[in-house]
């Protein structure tokens, strides 16, 4: 495989967002992201680390991103379920539920005899639900993300879509801590005034005691009152240096804080021009848009953003057509078990065929509606087939159309349902070899 343009990225297969009791969260495949949940919807902080700088999407940019990541959330709970209970103490977890080829369901015992007659009948009758449950995660099982296959466009947006913003990162130093200083001591309180009553006169010796005492504890309140006012001064000096000291660094942070926030004002009023004019930014933001989609195939893309911003030229690496389902199923309408069915060579390639353009149809909802400046794309599908002249894997170009900003928005966005992606793409210029029945023959690519 050899990539036609310089930047390159790899769709992981996924749901992206996971709707749980904790709150909103990101699956893998968006590196660097960061999500919040408001009544705005859901937003991601993407960071670019190319660049060094993040920006703001929102994730839950169509109301089936939303539904699609709440199915996903109760399908991990009906697996959660049937492991608890092939875990616990129910008699549930002494038995073994079989599908045979046409869905009919076997009950084992743990030594793989099947269970039948009145036992059977009482499980059936005793753990209806549950035993409906692992009906149904078979059955999800053998269609697979079918509904994700086919109905990838649903979620394509309109080139008029709000673009990416940028993320104003806070300032984050902590202010500095306002001192707190401790209480002085009260002033010391002097001796009740001296005074010597008439009877205390009568007593020799009474008076000059009471004197002497008095003399005491004046001078010993004298010296306390002295040493206080000393530590009075030494206190106030030490307040005012430490309160001089906090004041400066409050200038200091109050700068900084002031001299972040200005840079991030600018940052963000030149975010969306930088957006329409770097080339640099524009393959990052795009690689971050894409690599946010659900998606149901592991996908690789490479791209090149020319003509100063204007003209953007992609590559899709394909799915084959042996990675799609190739039966169906549906539980049974009166009796537990599932109703499975082998699907013709002519719906698989039908199928396949309502994918690729699918495909592109997103991609290109994506490409105009991440980068405002891009008023054409050229898009191109490829796969990998045998050369049976050489016996390698070559890759095969499917389908490639060129599609201009003002053409795709006539699409009708808000109702979507009722566009074909392959009707779609035909409305542009497009090369493509494709038979009625979905048959794809190579072409050469725009």
């Amino acid at each position: 495989m050899a990539f036609r343009f310089r930047q390159h990225l790899r769709i992981a297969p996924g749901i992206r967002l996971n709707f749980g009791k904790r709150g909103v969260s990101l699956s893998a495949g968006v590196r660097g992201a960061t999500v919040t949940a408001g009544q705005r919807g859901v937003h991601g902080n993407v960071g670019l680390p190319g660049s060094g700088l993040s920006y703001r999407t929102r994730l839950d940019k169509t109301p089936r991103q939303r539904q699609r990541a709440q199915e996903e959330e109760a399908r991990q709970y009906r697996h959660q379920h049937q492991q608890e209970l092939q875990d616990g103490a129910s008699e549930m977890a002494r038995v073994r539920l079989i599908l045979n080829d046409k869905g009919q369901l076997r009950i084992e015992d743990v030594n793989h005899q099947e269970i039948t007659g009145n036992v059977r009948r009482r499980l059936l009758q005793d753990y209806r639900e549950d035993i409906q449950e692992w009906l149904e995660i078979e059955c999800e099982r053998i269609n697979g993300d079918m509904d994700l296959l086919q109905n990838l466009h649903l979620d394509t947006l309109a080139p008029d879509a709000p673009a990416p913003s940028y993320e104003i990162l806070p300032f984050t130093e902590p202010s500095p801590q306002k001192p707190r200083f401790e209480a002085i001591p009260s002033r010391p309180t002097p001796p009740p005034a001296f005074e010597i009553r008439w009877w205390e006169r009568l007593w020799p010796g009474r008076a000059a005691s009471k004197t002497r005492t008095w003399e005491e504890a004046h001078h010993q309140w004298q010296q306390a009152d002295q040493q206080w006012q000393v530590d009075q001064e030494q206190h106030r000096l030490k307040q005012e240096a430490v309160e001089t000291e906090y004041q400066k660094q409050m200038q200091g942070w109050r700068e900084r804080k002031d001299k972040h926030l200005k840079g991030q004002a600018e940052e963000d009023a030149a975010f969306a021009q930088r957006l329409l004019t770097e080339t640099k930014l524009m393959g990052e933001v795009l690689e971050a848009e894409l690599s946010a989609l659900d998606w149901p195939r592991e996908t690789l893309i490479d791209f090149e953003v020319g003509e100063q911003g204007r003209h953007l030229a992609i590559d899709v690496d394909l799915p084959g057509m042996d990675q799609f389902p190739d039966k169906k199923a549906r539980l049974g309408a009166r009796e537990l078990r599932l109703v499975i069915t082998s699907k013709s060579q002519t719906q698989l390639r039908q199928e396949y065929a309502h994918h690729l353009h699918a495909v592109l149809l997103r991609v290109l909802g994506t490409a105009f509606a991440s980068l405002p400046s891009i008023q054409t794309i050229t898009l191109s599908g490829y796969t990998q087939r045998m050369d049976s002249a050489t016996g390698h894997e070559e890759d095969d170009y499917l389908i490639s159309v060129r599609v201009e900003r003002i053409a795709f928005a006539a699409i009708n966005f808000n109702n979507l349902d009722a566009v074909d992606p392959i009707q779609a793409l035909e409305a542009f210029e497009l090369v493509r070899d494709m038979s009625k029945s979905g048959i794809f023959k190579t072409i050469a690519p725009l």
